[in-house]
């Protein structure tokens, strides 16, 4: 198998080049019987200026759609990482998950190649002001960055359900399920999938027969147990309900 990240063109002559490799190295791959995938934008924007979306549906075996951070501290105000549906507080209606599977299939992607990227993070934030703390709160920039992971504006799952267990972070959940949670105290927020949101997406995954689901990444999840959740809750959660196994009978985590 190759995997390869392609997600923004330096040059208008990198949408044709890109395909062009790819079926030069699907004609070498194939007879190896290897696969070939790509890992790729979710913002039309992108697709419309990167893509030979026939192309690429014609010589990967899938494409990897990276579905999350549709928003972050470059917005300079809270958002959502991930948010499944849009909804009336975003500025753009191409800004969520379903548009951006939609778009794909429009453009010619065959939908059992489409397999749907899930985030085990959260995009974190400081608030300009505690007390504004809900979407669209104005932001002085990036959250702090975590005790293990140390990086600013991402949040790994095991140190956002740590929080909220440990230093009692308040949850937020907006009423008309277009996202999943946001988690904050004082001037930290942080949003993110818990799992209650892997499953909703797995099964968009399984009624829409796409071709599986892919996460970024299997080392942010609580691996060890952390928060009481069992080990690796979100992979578990994405597993079982793709493989039509039984749900995994544990409370959510961060939620």
């Amino acid at each position: 198998m190759f995997q390869n990240s392609f997600s923004t063109p330096a040059t208008a002559s990198d949408k044709n080049g890109f395909s062009m490799l790819l079926a030069e190295l699907s004609a070498a791959f194939k007879p190896r019987k290897l696969h070939l995938s790509a890992a790729v934008s979710p913002d039309s924007v992108v697709v419309d200026a990167a893509y030979d979306v026939p192309g690429l549906s014609q010589h990967l075996d899938w494409v990897g759609l990276m579905a999350y951070d549709y928003h972050g501290p470059w917005d300079r105000k809270t958002g959502h990482v991930a948010p499944l549906h849009h909804h009336n507080g975003d500025v753009s209606p191409r800004f969520n998950v379903d548009f951006s599977i939609n778009y794909w299939l429009s453009k010619g992607l065959r939908k059992d190649k489409l397999v749907l990227g899930m985030p085990m993070y959260g995009k974190s934030f400081t608030l300009a002001n505690p007390s504004n703390n809900g979407l669209n709160a104005p932001i002085s920039g990036p959250g702090r960055g975590g005790p293990i992971t140390n990086a600013g504006g991402t949040l790994a799952f095991y140190e956002i359900c740590s929080s909220v267990k440990r230093y009692h972070w308040n949850i937020k959940r907006e009423s008309d399920g277009s996202m999943g949670p946001y988690a904050f105290k004082g001037d930290q927020w942080v949003s993110y999938d818990d799992i209650s949101d892997i499953k909703k997406k797995s099964e968009l995954i399984k009624s829409m027969g796409l071709g599986g689901g892919m996460v970024w990444t299997p080392a942010f999840d609580d691996f060890k147990n952390t928060c009481g959740c069992g080990r690796y809750p979100l992979l578990t959660a994405l597993s079982s309900t793709l493989n039509g196994g039984p749900a995994p009978h544990v409370r959510n985590c961060a939620s």
